[in-house]
């Protein structure tokens, strides 16, 4: 009796010493968080000339875009990396095109069309090693940047790791993202993903950019994503003009344009509008799906839209959803595959290559879409794959990661082979 009694002493004893324990931990933890602080900017300061100078190391690329055997490679905010890839097994880093606040892009004509913050420019690339702005458009992108009369417009917020020690008792206990001051913060992993994406639709083994496109051009028209708007411009003369604005939805993400239609990625569902007049797009139908985030590429009558949850997107889903759009009108669901975490997509005839984040790069054969889960070529890890860049006829694969940009030998689709990297310096 005694030991039974001794026994339950010690269990309530160990119990309260583990409550307590738990109870001082959760009121007095340091937490790590990225603090962002906001960064504004008067227009005279945002609204600069591109300028073309020495090559600089890659540190936070986004957009990347493979035109003529060259590699342009966007520097968030900053700039636009202009690479020779003739040899993809040695790439050379030739030159830096310096234009502050610059997300996205795409060619045209040998004209590179990027935004300078609230601006769109026209840089001459037809020699690649001596670019020079020849256009701009002013103020026609707005959505993105807050202004503020004393300080100017809101252009970015830049990262400071930092630990803090939260209370329990303070408001921000147990909240991913709040203000402190004038910093954000962001616990790690919790808002703000790896800062890269990437850009426009596979057209030939002379123009060629992922799936992530904001930016894209066909049959000289540039189509880009500014907020709720897709905004047409006629770029078949040297100065681009902005011939409509076309109201669609917030979160609308991604754009394909694939013979008459353009395919649109939002983090709700599949747009599709067809541009016959390519000035006046024609709204067709929606592919609804779950909230999160939705690159998408076409092959034939079939388009391939990736789900993924993330924190920008709200999303809690993890798949690849395969949609019959035979019928324009009437896309039609042929099946979802579960996913690990799925990012950008190519596709070279029966092949897919599917970015899988922290998880790397999957390649699949899509000869039968109904079974696709059981036909895995290949699968290359231990890096981030953001998005992927795809050549015909298939043999050379681009992937843009966090750690920076890998190229693959795919002759054999199921057995790719790394031949050079681009690293990230910071």
């Amino acid at each position: 009796m005694k030991s039974i009694f001794q026994f339950s002493f010690l269990a309530v004893l160990l119990a309260s010493f583990l409550v307590s324990g738990c109870e001082q931990d959760r009121c007095t933890r340091t937490e790590e968080y990225i603090g962002y602080e906001p960064v504004f900017k008067r227009i005279d300061d945002m609204r600069v000339p591109a300028s073309f100078g020495a090559a600089r190391g890659l540190e936070s690329p986004g957009k990347i875009f493979y035109y003529k055997g060259y590699l342009l490679i966007n520097e968030m905010n900053k700039g636009i990396h202009v690479i020779d890839n003739s040899n993809p097994q040695s790439p050379v880093n030739i030159g830096f095109i310096d234009l502050p606040g610059t997300l996205d892009m795409a060619v045209n004509n040998d004209i590179l069309y990027a935004d300078n913050y609230l601006d769109l420019v026209g840089i001459d690339i037809s020699n690649p090693t001596a670019p020079v702005e020849v256009s701009r458009v002013n103020d026609v992108f707005q959505s993105f940047y807050t202004y503020n009369d004393q300080l100017g417009y809101l252009v970015e917020y830049v990262p400071t790791p930092t630990k803090l020690t939260i209370d329990c008792n303070d408001i921000n206990w147990g909240r991913g993202i709040w203000f402190n001051e004038d910093l954000m913060m962001v616990k790690n992993g919790e808002f703000f993903g790896v800062a890269i994406n990437a850009t426009t639709a596979i057209s030939s083994n002379v123009v060629a950019g992922g799936s992530m496109a904001r930016f894209t051009a066909t049959n000289n028209y540039l189509y880009t994503i500014d907020g709720a708007e897709i905004k047409i411009f006629d770029v078949k003369q040297a100065l681009p003009v902005l011939k409509n604005q076309l109201d669609v939805q917030w979160g609308v993400e991604t754009l394909f344009p694939m013979a008459k239609n353009l395919f649109i990625g939002s983090n709700s569902g599949l747009l599709i509008y067809d541009i016959s007049n390519p000035e006046s797009p024609e709204f067709r139908s929606t592919f609804s799906h779950a909230t999160a985030c939705d690159p998408v590429a076409v092959s034939g009558n079939t388009a391939y839209v990736t789900l993924r949850d993330g924190n920008a997107c709200q999303g809690f889903v993890n798949q690849l959803d395969v949609i019959d759009v035979s019928n324009l009108n009437n896309p039609s669901l042929i099946k979802s595959y579960p996913m690990d975490n799925p990012h950008g997509l190519s596709i070279v005839d029966n092949t897919l290559y599917l970015c899988e984040g922290k998880f790397g790069l999957k390649t699949f054969d899509i000869a039968d879409n109904k079974k696709i889960d059981t036909h895995l070529l290949d699968r290359v890890s231990g890096f981030f794959g953001w998005d992927v860049i795809v050549l015909p006829p298939g043999d050379l694969v681009m992937v843009v990661g966090s750690d920076g940009l890998y190229q693959f030998d795919a002759k054999d689709r199921s057995n790719l082979k790394e031949i050079s990297k681009i690293s990230i310096e910071k």
